[in-house]
C-alpha cells in the first residue's frame, strides 16, 4: 500500500526545480538587479558528454540516503564543485558541494541526503544540476536504471499513512544487555488515533531481520514474532515486547550490516495489507550491533 497527498509541500518541491535551473521567484517589486550574478554557461547532459542516473544502494537505506551516479561519457576530465538534485518527492532540493574529478570513461556515485518526502501522488517531476569548475552548469533529469524512484519514500509515506488513519507506531527505548548475557529486548509502542472505538486496523507479526531473529515464549528463534493486535480508535496505546536473538554469528555480517536492524512489521490497515519498514534509532542501532557481538561470543 501507498499514501500519497498533494498540497505545499510538493509545490516547495516543485520550486526547488526551478531554483536548481535558474527559474528562481522573488518577492513582488522586489529590485533584483544588483543581486544578479552572472549566468553560468549552461548545457544539457547529453551535449555535455554526461550520463545522469539517481540509485540507492544496500548501504544507503538506514541512513536515509541516495547516490546521483555520475558518468563521464565525454573526452576530458569532469571537475565538479556542486552537485544537486531536486524533486517532486522531496521536499527539498538535496545538495553536495565538494570537489569530485572523474576522467573519461570512468563514473562516480555522489551521496545525497534524502529529507522529508511530500507523499505527493502526481506524476514525478525532477532534475540534477552539476557546477563544474569552469562554470558550466550542467543539467538534466537522471535515469532510474533500477526502477526505484517510485518507492524511495514509501517506506515513510506507509507510516504516515498508517499513523493519520491507524496508529502511530514508534520504538520506546528498549532492554540491551551490553554484556550479552541475555535477549535484547526492543518496545514497540501502538498509539490508536482518536475516535469513537471503531475497527482500524492491526498488527500482525514482527518480521526476523538478516541479522536478528525474535524469540518465542519458549526463547526459541522463530521467523516472525506473533502481535495479533487488533486496533480501535480511541483505544489506550499498546506496548509490545520484542525479544532478539542473532540471526548469524559471522562477524563480517554484524561489522558490514547495512539493513539488519530495520524491522518490517506486518500489519492491516482499511482491510488491506500493509508491511510498514519501521528502522532503528541510531542509538538503538548501535546498541543491537554491539550487543550482537556481545551475545554470539556468549552463546554455547
Amino acid at each position: 500500500m501507498r499514501w500519497r497527498r498533494g498540497g505545499g509541500r510538493a509545490a516547495i518541491a516543485a520550486c526547488a526545480i526551478g531554483l536548481l535551473s535558474g527559474c528562481a521567484g522573488s518577492e513582488p517589486g522586489a529590485d533584483t538587479t544588483s543581486a544578479t550574478p552572472t549566468p553560468a554557461t549552461a548545457t544539457t547532459a547529453a551535449d555535455a558528454g554526461v550520463l545522469l542516473e539517481l540509485v540507492q544502494l544496500r548501504g544507503d537505506v538506514a541512513g536515509a540516503m541516495v547516490e546521483l551516479r555520475v558518468t563521464n561519457e565525454g573526452d576530458d576530465e569532469l571537475v565538479i564543485e556542486r552537485a544537486a538534485y531536486a524533486s517532486s518527492r522531496w521536499s527539498a532540493p538535496m545538495e553536495r558541494v565538494d570537489e569530485a574529478r572523474i576522467p573519461p570513461g570512468a563514473r562516480r556515485n555522489l551521496q545525497l541526503q534524502l529529507p522529508e518526502p511530500t507523499c505527493d501522488a502526481a506524476p514525478l517531476e525532477h532534475l540534477a544540476t552539476l557546477e563544474l569548475a569552469d562554470g558550466t552548469r550542467v543539467e538534466g533529469v537522471p535515469a532510474d536504471p533500477f526502477g526505484q524512484l517510485d518507492a524511495l519514500d514509501d517506506a515513510v509515506c506507509d507510516l504516515r499513512a498508517f499513523a493519520s488513519e491507524v496508529a502511530a507506531v514508534e520504538w520506546l527505548d528498549p532492554e540491551i544487555p551490553a554484556d550479552g548475557s541475555g535477549p535484547a529486548i526492543l518496545r514497540l509502542r501502538v498509539s490508536p488515533v482518536a475516535g469513537g472505538g471503531a475497527a482500524v486496523g492491526t498488527i500482525d507479526e514482527v518480521a526476523a531481520t538478516v541479522l536478528l531473529a525474535p524469540l518465542d515464549a519458549s526463547a526459541a528463534r522463530i521467523e516472525a514474532l506473533p502481535v495479533g493486535l487488533a486496533i480501535a480508535t480511541g483505544t489506550p496505546a499498546t506496548v509490545v515486547d520484542v525479544p532478539l536473538t542473532p540471526g548469524r554469528c559471522d562477524l563480517h555480517a554484524v561489522a558490514e550490516d547495512k539493513q539488519g536492524t530495520i524491522f518490517r512489521v506486518r500489519a492491516t490497515q482499511g482491510g488491506e495489507r500493509v508491511d510498514l519498514l519501521l528502522p532503528s534509532p541510531e542509538a538503538q542501532r548501535k546498541a543491537l550491533l554491539d550487543w550482537a557481538v556481545a551475545r554470539c561470543a556468549a552463546l554455547p
